[in-house]
């Protein structure tokens, strides 16, 4: 019994071969990242995204497989995670704090490894292209007169950063955020349905989200979180230049099981320190219109830390 014990701790150990910089290759036979949303998404995206690195790359020579867990907004994807072993990730944002801020899931951030925060973009507010909505100030000041006739599309949960968000925009207005009506949909496909059948005014979403509809669905993009103007995207006003003083990044990273070592933890910190030093990290950056926003396993723990206090403090708000 003593020795079939430490031969699984053994094979435990060594799950994760080391991986560095210099490309030495992890020695696990398959690699699982799991996106915990539907496919198309920003997890999906961001798993893609490190999944090309790691194999233009050739940081293993083993397969990195992607699969899909969606439901409870994202609650599912992390359940799947909880009970997988060293080789298996998960994608994830602050919807894994606000979920059991507001009783979604009794899953708490502290049952995980942070990894890395891999990136972030922007909030953007979106309405149909025949809207009479014209720019987010047209929209608050419409809100603030008959706040039940405009609803506001949200997916795939309640309290995510595009609750947050825009709610955080409208207190900044005047309005209050109690006032708001927020539909929730499961996955973009049907918040795009909804914004076109009428059911909502308008929808906040990603910034590279709402660029895709902008692109091919009849929508325009009338606000945008960012500091700035983006450079994709010169025509999009911010937040701030139309008065609302609310700056909202939204960022996106990476996790691991409860269960790792310390050594798995610094096997896998080691990989995705190695995907976003690479050039071709840079091109995924690019391509998906993300805001460089790497942070190491450590302070991603530091992250999480701090964005639950924020989001706490921010739920007690009116």
């Amino acid at each position: 019994m003593m020795r079939k014990k430490y031969i699984l701790l053994l094979l435990a150990s060594i799950v994760l071969a080391s991986c560095t910089p210099s490309k030495k290759p992890l020695t696990q036979q398959e690699l699982t990242f799991i996106v915990p949303g539907s496919p198309d998404g920003g997890w999906d995206a961001l798993a893609n995204s490190v999944k090309t690195v790691i194999e233009k790359e050739k940081l293993t020579k083993y397969n990195v497989q992607i699969i899909y867990e969606e439901g409870e907004g994202g609650n599912d994807g992390w359940a799947h995670l909880k009970e997988s072993g060293p080789h298996t990730i998960a994608m994830t944002s602050s919807l894994l704090l606000t979920n059991n801020l507001l009783g979604h899931s009794t899953l708490n951030y502290r049952e995980f490894t942070p990894l890395a925060t891999m990136a972030s973009e922007w909030q953007a507010v979106i309405v149909m292209d025949d809207s009479p909505i014209q720019s987010i100030t047209d929209f608050m000041q419409r809100l603030k007169k008959q706040p039940n006739l405009y609803p506001i599309g949200i997916e795939p949960q309640f309290g995510n950063d595009d609750q947050i968000a825009f709610s955080e925009a409208a207190r900044a207005t005047g309005l209050s955020a109690a006032s708001l009506r927020f539909f929730r949909y499961s996955n973009g496909d049907e918040l795009l349905s909804a914004l076109q059948a009428g059911e909502i005014a308008a929808a906040s979403l990603s910034s590279s989200q709402s660029e895709t509809f902008a692109k091919e669905e009849n929508v325009r993009i009338i606000a945008i979180s960012s500091p700035e103007r983006l450079g994709h995207l010169p025509d999009v006003p911010t937040w701030k230049e139309q008065g609302i003083d609310v700056v909202f990044p939204h960022w996106r990273g990476v996790m691991g099981s409860g269960e790792m070592s310390e050594p798995e933890k610094e096997q896998w910190s080691s990989l995705l320190n190695a995907v976003q030093s690479s050039p071709y990290w840079a091109e995924e950056l690019e391509k998906n219109h993300w805001t460089p926003f790497y942070r190491n396993s450590e302070d991603t723990a530091a992250l999480l830390e701090a964005d639950m206090k924020k989001y706490r403090y921010i739920m007690n708000q009116k």
